[in-house]
């Protein structure tokens, strides 16, 4: 992957260029068609998609907690907390997205704790926001 394109993900944004040459070695993208599910609640977390372009709906328990898009992370609090997934993840257009793997994350964040320290604060958000409602 295009180390440039990786520079406009928020996430990857403040990086260097030597741990955004890494990242991009490890990562895959991926398109997904418009009423794929990427993410089933309750199944056990293997990725993370990091949504280059279009949008997906986040439901839990069937009812709709979010909609994301462009530049967001979704998968992160299963796999930075080992439990199953804790919501379904749609893709309500066509979506273009990166992926890391459960083995890159474990890599990077030896390597680069600083991008496991991100998406730990992003699913801490996202869970607590989550058992908000209910």
């Amino acid at each position: 992957m295009d180390v440039q394109r990786l520079i406009h993900l928020p996430i990857f944004g403040e990086l260097d260029h030597h741990d955004l040459s890494q990242i991009a070695n490890r990562v895959v993208e991926v398109e997904i068609p418009a009423g794929t599910l990427l993410i089933e609640q309750g199944a056990l977390p293997y990725d993370v998609f990091v949504l280059e372009e279009g949008t997906v709906e986040v439901t839990r328990d069937g009812e709709s907690v979010a909609t994301l898009g462009p530049g967001e992370v979704v998968g992160e609090i299963a796999l930075l907390n080992p439990q199953r997934r804790t919501a379904s993840v749609r893709a309500t257009s066509a979506v273009r997205a990166v992926v890391l793997r459960t083995d890159d994350l474990d890599v990077m964040d030896e390597e680069m704790p600083e991008v496991t320290r991100q998406l730990r604060t992003i699913a801490e958000r996202r869970l607590h926001d989550l058992e908000g409602r209910g």
